[in-house]
């Protein structure tokens, strides 16, 4: 964290220093979760948006993941409540789940709406 090319904001926006030596290896990282506003010369801003968390978690990444990345390469201490954000958001993926099922022994096939937690199927149903 000491003197990495990111500067992450209470805001959700992330900016990249392009001209500092590990800011390639930051950008990739960055860019699994995070979605690109602006690159002008100098300084990328990048934005960290539920549906940027929702992917990188849809493709195996994990919060701690992301956290991770952003601890790695940032030049100050994550913001808490960014920290929290990440973690909720990403937490709630998986909750609910549609799948294919046959109901009442028919033969043609339905989708059904699925949850472990029943407060959250409650809530959608």
């Amino acid at each position: 964290m000491a003197d990495g090319p990111l500067i992450v904001q209470s805001d959700r926006t992330v900016l990249l220093e392009v001209a500092h030596p590990d800011a390639e290896s930051a950008r990739h990282e960055l860019a699994i979760f995070a979605e690109l506003e602006r690159a002008p010369e100098h300084i990328h801003t990048y934005r960290i948006t539920r549906l940027g968390l929702w992917n990188a978690r849809a493709a195996g990444h994990t919060a701690e993941d992301m956290l991770g990345t952003l601890d790695r390469w940032t030049r100050f201490p994550v913001p808490p409540s960014v920290a929290i954000d990440i973690r909720e958001t990403v937490g709630r993926y998986g909750r609910l789940v549609i799948e294919r099922d046959t109901v009442d022994d028919s033969e043609e096939p339905v989708l059904v709406l699925r949850s472990t937690d029943a407060a959250v199927l409650a809530e959608v149903t």
